[in-house]
This record gives structure tokens, sequence and C-alpha cells, in this order.
């Protein structure tokens, strides 16, 4: 099989008769959730709990909260295929050393637009712009590069770790993979959604015990390979589809009700982990797998789709800038009813940032290091 570049740039096979489409679209669709959580993040903390405009946000919230979790299942699918040769050397040298490079440009990027917000529009003093640029600088180095390339943190840490997952995946039998998820739903999924839950009615409800081995996106990163290798049955399948649509309706109302208790917007229900969201990630998974995996499509559309999901990692990167400039003007949710608001910025969002990255793909240096 062909190799993989870019987590997000190449499909299973690259020639046009034998391409897997599922997992691009899988990114794209990613990739806007990701803008619409962005988009509404604001908007969660700083209208009031009783406001319609944060009912509408919570809602639209609630409706994306798998877009992360989706995204490391799809890297999954390239990164610990037994088939696919991946070399320590060119793990290092291509994946891993294409990743810092986009962390540092984009976090230097995005450093020098705040810094510069501050000079030529909030025009601040001397002395508060100088202080301002020796925290910026000091959180970049101490791995604080900007508020969304956390993911480039963690997506690094995943790659270091792929030569010995896969030793795991080329050898592990189904039960392996059901025991292996059992541990991480119960530890790394149940038992902290129950510690939080018991802290927010008493915060002397400490729970001690935690294995901290199985928190984390590994298991999201071996879940999607597993649901690329492994077809599952009609039956569970649409129990999933149940249980992910329940949750939805659970998250929105609990969220709701949870906020109205403590008097002010809780995040209990939204974390990457919660059980919730764990189904929630599966169900949109085997969903957009059974729709896709033997959809005969045009060309046209392929071509279309294959270049949306190659430009997904330079968009997920560029967003941001857009929700900077989009809050400067005044476009937030608030600016019409945020029932449309909401969902026009954010197509907004995914326009513009497709729109920056196609120019930036013809710039060869740009197009090989920081997309």
């Amino acid at each position: 099989m062909p190799s993989n570049e870019n987590t997000f740039c190449n499909g299973l096979d690259i020639s046009q008769g034998n391409r897997i489409l599922y997992p691009d679209i899988l990114r794209i669709l990613a990739v806007f959730a990701v803008m619409t959580l962005h988009v509404c993040g604001s908007g969660f903390y700083s209208n009031p709990v009783q406001s319609f405009a944060w009912q509408v946000v919570n809602f639209y919230e609630c409706l994306v909260r798998w877009a992360v979790p989706v995204f490391v299942m799809v890297s999954g699918i390239f990164f610990l295929n037994p088939q696919k040769e991946i070399t320590l050397s060119k793990l290092y040298r291509k994946n891993i050393f294409r990743i810092v490079v986009a962390l540092v440009a984009w976090g230097l990027f995005y450093k020098s637009l705040s810094i510069s917000i501050m000079f030529f529009v909030d025009e601040v003093s001397d002395k508060d712009l100088v202080t301002r640029i020796l925290k910026e600088g000091a959180t970049f180095v101490f791995g604080h590069a900007w508020l969304h390339l956390w993911f480039l943190y963690m997506i690094i840490g995943l790659y270091m770790l792929v030569p010995l997952i896969r030793v795991f995946t080329t050898h592990a039998t189904k039960k392996h993979y059901h025991y292996l998820f059992v541990l991480y739903f119960l530890f790394g999924s149940l038992l902290p959604f129950f510690q939080d839950s018991l802290l927010l009615f008493d915060n002397r409800l400490k729970i001690y015990f935690s294995i901290k081995e199985l928190m984390g996106f590994t298991g999201y990163f071996i879940l999607g390979y597993y649901l690329f290798r492994y077809d599952i049955s009609h039956r569970i399948k649409k129990w999933i589809y149940v249980l992910a649509g329940l949750s939805v309706i659970v998250q929105i109302f609990g969220t709701v009700f949870i906020s109205y208790k403590l008097g002010a917007a809780n995040e209990l229900l939204y974390k990457n982990f919660r059980p919730n969201v764990v189904i929630q990630a599966v169900a949109v998974y085997i969903f957009i797998k059974d729709c896709f995996i033997s959809k005969k499509l045009s060309e046209r559309t392929k071509k279309l789709i294959f270049l949306f999901s190659k430009c997904s990692f330079g968009m997920y990167l560029v967003h941001d800038a857009f929700n900077i400039v989009f809050a400067r003007i005044g476009f937030t949710v608030a600016v019409i009813n945020p029932f449309f608001a909401i969902p026009l910025r954010t197509v907004a969002t995914f326009i513009l940032s497709f729109g920056v990255i196609w120019v930036l793909g013809r710039i060869p240096g740009i197009k090989k290091y920081c997309m």
C-alpha cells in the first residue's frame, strides 16, 4: 500500500479506482465539526445559561462533540495498518518532522497575530506590550503554541508510540482488541466521568484509584483501525445508533440541568472521553463507513472530496485566524439569531479556510511542511 505522507492528506490507495473514500469524508466532516465547536466556544461562557443564545450554543455543541475523536480514529486507519510499512526513520524524518514544523510555524503566526492586534488595534502601552510579548514567548517555549494547536502536541505523542502500538495491531486477535477497549472504557471514560460527577456535588468525594495509562487518545487511535479492519453486525450497529441518539439528548438536557443547578455553564458532558462522546464518535464513524464504503461516485465528486480532504489539516491550522477576525469585526453568534448565525459563521470559516490553504498549497515550501 502506498505511504501516507500526512495524517490528513492521503487515502489508503492513491489510485482513483481503488481509493477508499470514507476516511476522506470523515476528515472533512471532522474539520467542519471542529470549526463549529470553536464558533460556539465563546458563546458557551459569555451568555447567561438561561438565555436563548446559550441554549442554541449548547445544542450545536452537543451535535459535534465527536469531532476530535474522529480525527484521531482516522489517523489510526493509516498508521496502524500492518500492511503499510512504516520505518522509524520515515516516521521521524517525515511524519513527526512535518508536524513539528507546522506547530512552530503556525504557533509563531498566531502569537504574532495576537501581538499585532494588541499593537495596532488595541493600542496598548509599550510596557504592557513588552509584558505580553514576554508572556506569549514563554507560553510558546513551554508548550502552548496556541489554543487549538494542542492537537499537534497530542498527535506527535501518538506518532512516537506508533512502532509499539503496531506490534499490538499486527498480532492482536479480536479478543485482545475487545479486552483493551473494555479497559479504556472503564478506566479512561466511565471512572473519570463518575469522579467528576461526584465532585460537582461535593469536592470531598475524591476517588484516589485511577489508571492514568488507560486515559488518553491512544484508545481512539486503535479503535479507528479496529473499525476499519473489522465489520460490526447490523444488530450491534442499530444499538450503537440508538445509544448515540439518546446520548445526544442526554448531553443537551444534562448540560442544561447541570449548568442551571450550578448557575454557570458546565462542560461535564462535553469532554472527549465521556461515555456519550465515545458512542457518538463510533456511531459517526460506522455510519459514514457504511454509507460510502461501496458507494459509486462520479470521478468529479471523488476529486472534489479528495481536494477538501487534502486541505483539511491546513484548514484546521488556519481556521482560528478567522475566528479572531470575525470576533473583532462583530460577526459573533449573537449578531443575528444564533440558530442561524452559528452555521453561517461556520460555513464562512470553512470556505475561507479552504481558500487560504488552496492558495498556500501552491507554494512549495509551505505545501510540504506547513500543511
